[in-house]
């Protein structure tokens, strides 16, 4: 299954946490001996696509179709559509293919991770930041011994439709709680999942030089150049609220982002609403 991240968004979520809020595979999906091969499919509303802290000033509503092939050894095929909520503009601006591995090192699945590669078809005009994506390599790892909290830490590396290509570290810390569990199975119920998420990566920077005698001279444009630097890029707070009833979910996760060395001021808002359902 796949749960709404913040990447990055999506990520997350993963997903894709969607939260580069990003999209990611949720590790801890009950698996039926008697089924080798699962569908899970789904629809999120995001307020707001982010990457890694970043937004962009002409970013609209998107709502995301999700379907998901997933198998019992840990193999998953995700695709996901994005058509942005622009009022009279509204439109279809792409679709992305993931596939990817979730493993774990214990038979609890308390130590573990996924592997996934994304490729990006969405139009160079689209309103959306990951217009200026072509794929993207992910890796995580997430360790979460006796259920206390659960640390993740993940890796991606951006591969932009021009220009330098990025990298993309986030840390973060979340911990399920269930308020109310019922069932035969005890996994139908209420609970939430408070999460906090630290970005870090490279950024691509413009500096105008406007200080040179020459140029004031005579009369030339300021020179601009463009530096890249690994610097913090963004604290992310969540708290998602899951109803669980047999194989559907319902979604709700309001986020506070910060952003640091973005060339954006203060923090901001934004949410993700949906569902999901897993056959």
């Amino acid at each position: 299954m796949l749960k709404p991240k913040l990447i990055l968004v999506l990520l997350a979520l993963p997903f894709l946490s969607m939260g580069q809020q990003q999209l990611k595979p949720d590790t801890a999906v009950k698996k039926q001996a008697a089924k080798s091969l699962f569908v899970n499919t789904g629809l999120i509303y995001l307020s707001d696509l982010t990457y890694a802290g970043r937004k962009d000033p002409g970013s609209v509503p998107v709502l995301l179709p999700t379907v998901s092939l997933i198998s019992a050894k840990g193999f998953f095929l995700s695709g996901i559509g994005y058509f942005d909520l622009n009022g009279s503009h509204s439109k279809t601006e792409g679709v992305s293919f993931t596939p990817g591995y979730v493993f774990s090192f214990d038979k609890k699945k308390e130590y573990g991770g996924a592997i996934s590669a994304t490729k990006y078809f969405i139009t160079d005009n689209s309103p959306i930041i990951l217009s200026t994506f072509n794929a993207t390599i992910d890796g995580q790892l997430h360790f979460n011994p006796q259920d206390i909290v659960k640390l993740t830490v993940a890796a991606s590396y951006r591969i932009g439709k021009q220009g330098p290509n990025d990298i993309i570290n986030d840390a973060e810390l979340s911990k399920e709680i269930w308020l109310v569990k019922s069932g035969k199975d005890a996994r139908n119920g209420f609970k939430i999942i408070p999460d906090l998420m630290l970005y870090a990566g490279t950024q691509s920077f413009s500096q105008t030089d406007s200080t040179s005698v020459v140029g004031q001279v005579l009369g030339t444009q300021p020179r601009v150049t463009t530096t890249r630097k690994y610097e913090l890029l963004a604290l992310s707070g969540s708290m998602q609220f899951i109803y669980a009833i047999k194989t559907w979910q319902l979604n709700f996760t309001p986020y506070v982002i910060q952003p640091y060395n973005t060339g954006q001021n203060g923090s901001y808002f934004l949410f993700t609403v949906g569902f999901n359902v897993t056959f």
